[in-house]
């Protein structure tokens, strides 16, 4: 699902708990009345002082009520929007970062293949922030003074009608330059978030490869490219904003100057010609400095507001990257009873101009072991990313057990496919729950067999909290051998139909291959698994059903290790070039 605007997003989460969010908008909008009760209590007090005779406290009653009343009646009214706020806003929040979230993960793979996972996080956050900043603008800084200038503006005709007139034109002359002013704010903040959201985007890219900062003693370099990065963008939007919020303030103080400066003349005047008394007096110039230091800190806070509106729009164009909808979030599931794969006249391309496939086919049995060679670039990988639909095609079809899978969700398709990749990442987890990523529901017996299987339950077991020992991030805390046999514990658990093996022993030394190797070997001699297998080192391929050798995204040849070998091949010469 897609927002159109910042606006009908938040209306999505808000939209379950309106009534509570009326009711913390109803204690800033009767709260603009308090000031008025507040400042007319005083107002008649002072006329009641300045009559001639004794004052009673009959008379000074209805004042000394009204003012007691208001305080009392704002208390309990912001009392009950607390109560409002704590039973939606926690859950609110909730709702924003799942939906979020949910989005993000159903982005396409080209998205995260394009932007710094360091990005994607600030810009989540500054979703939420977002919120928090909009939420906090209109309920203590927006409706409570706005509301406060109307009823404070209208109340003023009970004084005189010209006063009330002159705050009138004043006010709307003075919102509507200072909206023209904040209109140009929100542009520059905008300019300004996105720098900073590549900021924070290249700092998480450095500490996610600080291991090769620190073996290639680039930290000098890095501080320097970070802060010429700051120098080029951020710091002259930044300058921008605040010389563009220094004029702002400027004529915003110039007006209320104005503003104030002619009514308190006037009111001078009204006093010396008898047409206001002492108590008019007191009452329209305490309403009106009120007034004017409300409408002051609206402005402060309207800028302050525009720039953070900025900062979200800015994150908020995570929620404006394109989706395929209907295969995201699509409910048909595909069946793998016979684990059968077919690539028939696959045409794809990363770019128009540069085809990888041309009507490529290729037929794989169901239990069939395949592996799949050639040079960098042949299109091995492509291959096994189009079956994962990491990618769509441009032609063609895929099937597994005679169903295509362009008519079924990405999530059905990879559920019945077990992957183990060369790059083995894990969660900052304990070992247990990187292993049942597998499989949620395995028994911790089912757990046991497959790290038996995988040759590392007995490393496990020596550690000092054994399953429960903490990988660190990205598994950083093990070794590359360890992470593989993890992964391939995990593959075990899932018990997919299809396993893909992509490099899976190419980084790692002889032992640790060996130790693999009979881990994997066990998993090929199930009958019931079509494994595909990309591999450069050729000796893991030997025992393979079938070897696939593809050349710039073509097959050149197929057959047995023992048949590829035998006469003057593509395959010989890469098994040759590797014994040397």
């Amino acid at each position: 699902m897609s927002y159109s605007s910042i606006y009908t997003f938040l209306w999505s989460v808000i939209r379950p708990y309106k009534w509570h969010y009326v009711v913390m908008l109803m204690a800033p909008i009767l709260s603009a009345f308090y000031d008025f009760a507040n400042n007319y209590a005083i107002k008649l007090v002072v006329d009641i002082f300045s009559q001639e005779g004794i004052v009673t406290y009959q008379a000074l009653f209805w004042p000394i009520a009204m003012f007691i009343g208001a305080q009392i009646s704002l208390d309990v009214i912001w009392r009950v929007a607390d109560i409002a706020e704590w039973r939606s806003e926690p859950y609110v929040r909730q709702s924003i970062l799942l939906k979020v979230y949910d989005y993000v993960q159903h982005s396409p793979y080209q998205f995260f293949q394009n932007t710094q996972s360091g990005s994607i996080t600030s810009k989540i956050k500054g979703i939420l922030d977002g919120y928090d900043n909009f939420w906090a603008a209109m309920h203590h800084d927006f409706t409570p003074k706005f509301v406060n200038t109307l009823v404070l503006t209208a109340v003023l005709a009970i004084v005189n009608l010209k006063v009330c007139f002159f705050m009138t034109i004043w006010i709307a002359c003075f919102f509507t330059v200072m909206y023209r002013f904040s209109m140009v704010l929100d542009k520059l903040s905008f300019i300004n978030s996105n720098h900073r959201h590549n900021i924070f985007g290249l700092i998480a890219d450095n500490v996610a490869n600080i291991f090769t900062v620190f073996s290639f003693a680039t930290r000098k370099a890095e501080l320097k490219r970070l802060d010429r990065v700051i120098q080029k963008d951020f710091i002259p939007s930044n300058i921008r904003f605040y010389k563009f919020n220094f004029l702002s303030n400027i004529v915003a103080a110039l007006l209320y100057w104005v503003m104030l400066i002619s009514l308190f003349l006037f009111m001078i005047h009204l006093r010396k010609t008898g047409q206001a008394s002492s108590g008019d007096l007191v009452f329209v110039m305490g309403v009106t400095i009120k007034m004017g230091w409300d409408l002051w800190q609206m402005i402060q806070k309207m800028q302050e507001f525009m720039k953070n509106i900025g900062d979200f729009k800015s994150a908020f164009d995570l929620l404006k990257t394109p989706q395929k909808e209907a295969d995201a979030y699509s409910i048909q599931e595909i069946k793998v009873v016979r684990p059968s794969i077919v690539f028939e006249n696959v045409c794809f391309s990363y770019e128009p101009a540069k085809p990888i496939f041309s009507n490529l086919s290729l037929r794989i049995k169901p239990g069939e072991k395949v592996g799949l060679v050639g040079t960098s670039g042949a299109g091995k990988s492509t291959l096994v990313s189009l079956l994962l639909k990491y990618f769509s095609l441009n032609q063609g079809r895929i099937l597994i057990d005679n169903q295509d899978i362009s008519k079924f969700s990405e999530d059905s398709i990879r559920e019945h496919v077990a992957v183990i990749p060369q790059d083995i990442l894990l969660f900052h987890r304990n070992i247990l729950d990187n292993i049942l990523y597998g499989n949620k529901e395995a028994r911790e017996e089912e757990v046991i067999k497959a790290t038996r299987v995988a040759n590392i339950h007995d490393f496990i077991m020596s550690l000092k909290e054994q399953y429960h020992t903490e990988v660190g991030e990205r598994g950083i805390k093990l070794s590359g051998g360890q992470r593989q046999r993890i992964a391939i514990a995990r593959a075990i658990l899932k018990n997919a139909p299809i396993l893909v093996l992509d490099e899976a022993t190419s980084s790692l030394d002889a032992e640790t291959e060996q130790l693999i190797q009979a881990s994997l070997n066990i998993i090929l001699n199930n009958a019931n698994v079509t494994v595909l297998a990309i591999a450069h080192r050729l000796s893991t391929l030997k025992h393979m059903d079938r070897i696939i050798v593809l050349e710039q995204g073509k097959i050149v040849e197929e057959g047995t290790h023992n048949i590829l070998i035998t006469h003057d091949s593509v395959y010989k010469k890469l098994w040759e070039m590797q014994k040397i």
